[in-house]
C-alpha cells in the first residue's frame, strides 16, 4: 500500500494511503517488472481474487507509548478491471477506495487519484523479482509525481497481531517530486510483506526524507482479517 504525506512539505506533496490502505511529472506507462527464472521450491503467487466481504483490520503508527490508529477496510464490489473497497479510520463514516485487478490503489477515500496505479504490487510474485513505479498522483492541493523502484529480496513468516503468516518481503526505493511551480526532491523508502494467504499487505514500514533527514515515519500492522467463503 504506497500513500505518502507529511505536514508541512506533503501537505504539498501529500506513494499503500488514503492507503494511508492505504494504512503514496508526466503520466507514463504502467510498471515494467524484471521477472527471473524462479528457482526450485521458489513460491510464486498470482494475484488475489478479492470477493465481496473480504474484511481487513490494520493499525497505523502504532510505537511502544501509542496504541496506533485503527482501518477497517471490506470489499463492497467487484468486477474484471476494479475492486471497490470501503474504508473506516477509527470509527469513522466509510470511504470508497478503488483498486485495478494487480491490488493496486487507483483512487483513495479522499478523492486523491493515482494514474495508473501506486504500482505497489506486481504479479505474479517470486523472490528475485524487480519492477519500477510511476504514477502521477492529483489531490486537491496540488499533484505529485512519483517514481522509484520495488524489489521482492525474501519469502520468510513474519508475525503480526493477527497472527503469523508467510510473506514476500518487499524493498522500495523511491522519490515524491516535481510540482508545476517548484522542484524539489522528498525521497522515501519502504520495506513491506504481503501475504498471499491473506491477500493483503500484512506489514509495512516508511520513512520519508527531506534534505537528508527523516521527516516522517510511518508503520501499519494487520491485526484481524476475514475472508469470504
Amino acid at each position: 500500500m504506497k500513500i505518502h504525506s507529511a505536514t508541512p512539505y506533503l501537505s504539498l506533496l501529500a506513494r499503500h494511503s488514503s492507503y494511508a490502505a492505504l494504512l503514496f511529472g508526466c503520466l507514463t506507462n504502467p510498471p515494467a517488472a524484471q521477472e527471473p527464472a524462479s528457482k526450485p521450491g521458489t513460491p510464486t503467487a498470482d494475484a488475489p481474487s478479492y470477493k465481496v466481504g473480504d474484511t481487513w483490520t490494520f493499525i497505523w503508527g502504532r510505537t511502544d507509548s501509542r496504541p496506533g490508529t485503527p482501518l477497517v477496510m471490506t470489499v463492497v464490489a467487484v468486477t474484471e478491471t476494479q475492486t471497490t473497497m470501503s474504508s473506516s479510520w477509527n470509527g469513522g463514516p466509510p470511504k470508497e477506495n478503488h483498486y485495478d485487478n494487480q491490488g493496486n490503489l487507483t483512487r483513495d477515500g479522499n478523492g486523491t487519484t493515482y494514474e495508473p496505479s501506486n504500482g505497489t504490487l506486481s504479479f505474479p510474485m517470486t523472490v528475485g523479482k524487480s519492477w519500477d513505479f510511476h504514477h502521477v498522483r492529483r489531490f486537491t492541493v496540488g499533484t505529485i509525481d512519483v517514481s522509484g523502484q520495488d524489489e521482492i529480496v525474501a519469502f520468510e513468516r513474519v508475525q503480526v497481531p493477527a497472527g503469523s503468516f508467510d510473506a514476500y518481503k518487499i524493498v522500495s526505493h523511491g522519490v515524491n517530486a516535481k510540482r508545476l511551480d517548484r522542484l524539489y526532491d522528498a525521497p522515501f523508502t519502504e520495506t513491506y510483506w504481503y501475504a498471499p494467504s491473506v491477500k493483503k499487505v500484512i506489514k509495512s514500514d516508511y520513512v520519508l526524507y527531506l534534505d537528508h533527514q527523516a521527516l516522517l515515519t510511518r508503520t501499519s500492522e494487520l491485526s484481524a482479517f476475514s475472508l469470504a467463503p
